[in-house]
């Protein structure tokens, strides 16, 4: 991804050159027309911010434009190449807003795994003084293994059995030593002389081979890191000549916009005086034509009112009528209605307490039966659990004074520290020794 964004900036530079070119043209005809449009400059509108919006009213005074006949052809010729500029412009904002894009994704990749730190000078001194320590403290003691594995129990207070202590989880380190771990495991173990050198020379060989790869590691990471600083000065070079650029191509296009939105306003002007002259006439002409219309409606409109008004009186006595009986029978109507209501609901609510009445006293005697029936299962499970209880205690008993081996809790304890020793936590440190 950095190769083709940095290809992406050779081509780039290529591409400056030719427009470096193209802009020296255009600014040497920028400079002829800027004679003629001083006095246009002065009356027309203000000039805009960069962080504005374009879009604004243009001032509707006329100035004329009209450039001398010397100029004509390299205004046309200027004309052209301003068309070509916003596709290339196009062309390199694009190419920086990927460039930028790859840089970042790199960093943020970069990042996470960067975890650099500077290897010692002195390992092979520090390996060294740790082995000679630890041949000064010889092999531990031998301790008593009768003292430690016991078969006399105190008994607890409690009167159960005494809980065993909870296992310490073993943590080993990537540079930590083994050996003296393994030792400190196993006090009563004895081990000759020279399986103990052996054993400590393996270990340290281990141990320098780790730090060799930590080493290499740490140099392909830095120089890794090197390549990315390299990459984002070049691509903050890139980004300030594609900014320049941008800054130039917007001037051109502010001093083109200004002078077409002036030939709008002169064009806008000339047409809304037409406009007004023409729209003066239609209105008077209207306007005479409605006057006589509004005379022949009113009258119209007086005779069909009151006519209406007569025809309105009679059918609201006729309405008025009707709904006084409408109004008469539906009352009626509802008073038989709701006598008859009254006189269902009396009667199914009698029904229904009566049903309800039956439904209790048989919820009774079910619950009876019920609470009986749980109190012979409950009895009958205490006195199963009890004969199972003695069981298992006579069993534990039986065992517990019948198993006597010294080399089974040996055996046992081995076994138990090579469990610890698979489910123990390697770590990764930088510096084993600081």
């Amino acid at each position: 991804m950095l190769k083709s964004a940095l290809g992406d900036r050779i081509r780039g530079k290529t591409d400056h050159k030719e427009e470096d070119t193209r802009n020296e043209e255009v600014e040497s005809g920028n400079e002829t027309l800027s004679q003629h449009s001083d006095s246009i400059m002065e009356r027309g509108p203000k000039k805009r911010r960069p962080g504005l919006a374009v879009h604004r009213k243009p001032n509707y005074r006329s100035h004329s434009l009209s450039p001398s006949p010397v100029n004509k052809n390299k205004q046309l010729h200027m004309e052209r190449k301003r068309q070509q500029k916003p596709k290339e412009t196009d062309i390199h904002r694009f190419r920086a807003k990927a460039i930028t894009e790859a840089f970042e994704r790199e960093l943020r990749r970069n990042k996470v795994q960067e975890n650099i730190g500077p290897p010692g000078t002195n390992d092979e001194e520090e390996t060294e003084k740790i082995y000679r320590e630890a041949r000064h403290k010889g092999t531990p003691k031998r301790s008593q293994p009768w003292k430690i594995y016991s078969r006399n129990t105190t008994p607890s207070p409690r009167g159960g059995l005494p809980k065993p202590n909870k296992v310490v989880p073993m943590k080993v380190n990537e540079h930590s030593l083994f050996l003296p771990l393994m030792l400190e495991q196993f006090p009563f173990l004895y081990v000759s002389g020279q399986t103990l050198s052996k054993m400590w020379k393996q270990q340290i060989a281990q141990i320098e081979q780790l730090k060799k790869d930590a080493y290499r590691e740490n140099r392909s990471k830095k120089k890794l890191q090197d390549e990315i600083e390299e990459a984002l000065r070049r691509h903050d070079l890139l980004a300030a000549l594609v900014k320049k650029e941008y800054e130039h191509n917007k001037r051109l296009q502010d001093f083109k916009d200004r002078i077409h939105r002036q030939k709008l306003t002169q064009s806008k002007i000339k047409e809304n005086r037409q406009q007004i002259v023409r729209a003066r006439k239609y209105y008077d002409d209207y306007k005479v034509q409605l006057c006589a219309k509004m005379m022949r409606m009113r009258t119209r409109e007086e005779m069909i009112f009151k006519k209406l008004f007569e025809e309105g009186l009679q059918i609201q006595k006729q309405r008025l009528r009707d709904l006084r009986n409408y109004a008469r029978e539906k009352r009626d109507e509802q008073k038989r209605q709701h006598q008859n209501e009254l006189d269902s609901m009396e009667n199914y609510y009698k029904d229904q307490f009566s049903l309800l009445a039956e439904a209790i006293s048989q919820e009774h005697q079910e619950l009876k039966a019920r609470e009986k029936s749980q109190a012979q299962t409950l009895h009958k499970v205490k006195r199963e659990l009890r004969s199972q209880m003695e069981k298992e205690i006579q069993q534990l008993q039986y065992m517990i004074t019948q198993n006597d081996d010294d080399a089974f809790f040996r055996e046992l304890e081995a076994e138990r520290f090579k469990s610890r020793l698979h489910l123990a936590s390697f770590q990764y440190c930088k510096n084993p020794f600081p």
